[in-house]
């Protein structure tokens, strides 16, 4: 300890010297009145403290008689390196943190009553390894591709710290999966949806798309291979398989040569069908009946497209696997349709439904799975004959023909005869001749009529399939959804899938159900209910006298009505909103937390 330099001091009145200690060229200097007060010394991180032989990690007061010490400690933090590579092996990474010497002096400071011990710190940094030492290690792990001499040398400088990629592999190229483009609209016209001020022409009616023989309906653009890529270890990458994608060419199309488009055989409607890895383009001919539909007629039922120039009389029924238009009035009628249906009369006391399976599909799905499980029965117990111990192979030298002849004639006598029933109906229903349900009906012909050419088990295993697909192209629709338009209704069940528009006077006494909206444009909706899953708008609900009438939609919909009278109900989702006196203009929506709010909205 040094006593301090002159002029260094404050003084303190008549009470002498105030107490001070400071740090001057590196010492330290303590000064202080006899007997106190004494000046406090705190150390920092660095450095060590130590007053009369104990170290002291808390600010001590000292006098100028104390031993005091001031240890500077040097401090040196290890170093770190180490090379990874990546689980898919595109990249090698280099993690470096270099050794760093820090080196200390005490820092001088000016007196202070209170003196906080302060250090100068310098930092020298050295590397944590050579380049031998990394070529090394990247020898030991196999890397040898892509290797980035610069990056290596990046890590080798003292001062870097951090995580370096020092070598990149070319990951896969994948390739392109093949696609099917569609050449036709798939969808009839949607109509406008209803904005709060937007204006929609309520006559829009659903245009069919219509094809003529020899247009090009879809074409295929193959699948694309992809490019290997390569590991840092030098290991090739191979890029996944592109998907590819079946196209078959259904009833009333047909495949080019190269299989790479369809091209319609005749003039109707295209319909394109997706299913698992195959995608179906048939053109749906149109069935015109120029009269009504009555006794004389008949009931008429049609894979395609219907279109009747007349009305549907009472106690008649029309199906259709397209979609049906009726010119005329359906009066105590029955109309079933795959596809949309458009009655521009009126309808009374009848069922319309749109988007439904109809008679020939449920009739040809039941031919085809009563077959499909006889033959899959057929195959095994052709296949425990097969395997039964005392059985002979030899004798079965030609193929399995005389095993198939024998179940045929003594187990599956009625296999035979479903195969005729197949070929009678599909001569029935010429329109659906898809095919592969043409060719599947002469291989199960050829199967029951000569039975002794069947050399394999496989040979009934492909028939199987070939059931399974035909079931799966009849039993799938030939659109998502199904629209209804009608004109006027009364004491009627219209269904839908997908919209139902009335354009005329409006419902009495008709349930309305539609998977999507439900708009009655121009008339009323007096008695029975509206069930729908989207928006619904309607003129007027109700009647002065009260008839029950209810809408309900799903939660994420909005009802409007122009005037709604008393004894009607609207629900939307599981809430419910009543009118219990005449109201118009009204806009009904669940709000977040999902109770009803009702806006006006002008008329």
């Amino acid at each position: 300890m040094e006593p301090l330099k002159d002029g260094a001091l404050e003084r303190s009145g008549e009470e002498g010297l105030a107490p001070r200690a400071a740090v001057i060229n590196g010492r330290l200097v303590i000064k202080h009145p006899p007997g106190g007060p004494y000046p406090v010394i705190a150390p920092c991180p660095g450095l060590r403290l130590v007053v009369n032989g104990e170290e002291r990690k808390e600010p001590t007061p000292v006098s100028d008689k104390d031993k005091v010490e001031i240890i500077v400690l040097d401090e040196q933090r290890e170093g770190y390196w180490q090379v990874k590579v990546s689980e898919d092996k595109l990249k090698a990474f280099l993690h470096v943190k270099p050794w760093v010497l820090v080196r200390r002096e005490m820092q001088d400071v000016p007196p202070a009553r209170f003196l906080n011990l302060q250090v100068l710190e310098q930092e020298d940094f050295y590397k944590a390894f050579t380049m031998e030492d990394l070529t090394r290690e990247m020898e030991r792990q196999g890397i040898r591709y892509g290797i980035d001499w610069q990056a290596c040398g990046r890590g080798l400088e003292p001062s870097t710290e951090g995580t370096l990629i020092i070598a990149q592999g070319i990951p896969p190229v994948p390739g392109k999966d093949a696609s099917v483009e569609i050449f036709f609209t798939t969808q009839p016209k949607v109509p406008v949806a209803v904005g709060e001020e937007e204006t929609v022409d309520f006559r829009e009616r659903f245009h069919f798309t219509a094809v003529e023989a020899g247009m090009v309906l879809a074409r295929k653009h193959p699948a694309g291979a992809g490019q290997p890529g390569q590991t840092v270890t030098g290991e090739l990458i191979l890029p996944p398989e592109p998907k590819d994608i079946q196209m078959i060419a259904g009833s009333g199309a047909v495949l080019s040569n190269d299989g790479l488009e369809v091209i319609a055989a005749m003039a109707g409607r295209p319909v394109v069908r997706r299913l698992k890895g195959r995608v179906i383009i048939s053109v749906l001919p149109a069935l015109v009946h120029p009269s009504n539909v009555d006794i004389t007629s008949g009931n008429i039922s049609f894979s395609g497209d219907v279109i009747i120039a007349g009305q549907v009389e009472e106690g008649m029924r029309v199906e259709a696997g397209g979609n049906i238009n009726i010119a005329g009035a359906v009066s105590g009628a029955a109309i079933r349709a795959g596809g949309c249906i458009e009655v521009r009369g009126n309808v009374f006391s009848s069922l319309l439904v749109a988007g439904s399976s109809t008679v020939w599909q449920e009739k040809f799905l039941s031919i085809l799975g009563r077959i499909g499980a006889m033959l899959e029965h057929l195959t095994t117990a052709i296949t425990q004959l097969l395997h039964h111990p005392s059985f002979k192979k030899d004798d079965l030298k030609g193929g399995i023909g005389p095993l198939v002849l024998l179940l045929l004639e003594r187990k599956f006598r009625d296999l035979p005869a479903a195969v005729k029933i197949l070929e009678k109906e599909l001569q029935t229903f010429p329109a659906i001749s898809m095919n592969g349900l043409t060719a599947l009906v002469k291989d199960l012909e050829r199967l029951v009529r000569t039975p002794l050419a069947v050399k394999s088990v496989e040979q009934l295993e492909a028939i199987m399939k070939g059931i399974r697909i035909c079931r799966e192209e009849i039993n799938t629709p030939p659109q998502d959804t199904a629209d209804i338009i009608i004109n006027y209704a009364v004491n009627s069940t219209v269904i839908a899938t997908g919209n139902i528009k009335v354009m005329g006077n409006g419902c009495y006494h008709t349930r309305l159900q539609a998977g999507r909206s439900v708009t009655v444009v121009g008339g009323v909706f007096r008695g029975g209910e509206i069930q729908a899953q989207g928006d619904v708008y309607i003129k007027e609900l109700g009647s002065r006298t009260g008839t029950s009438t209810g809408v309900e939609t799903g939660s994420a919909a909005t009802v409007t009505i122009g005037h709604a009278f008393e004894n009607t109900s609207v629900r939307i989702g599981s809430r419910r909103y009543y009118f219990v006196q005449e109201e118009w203009g009204v806009r009904l929506r669940l709000d977040r937390e999902g109770n009803i709010i009702k806006s006006s909205i002008p008329l």
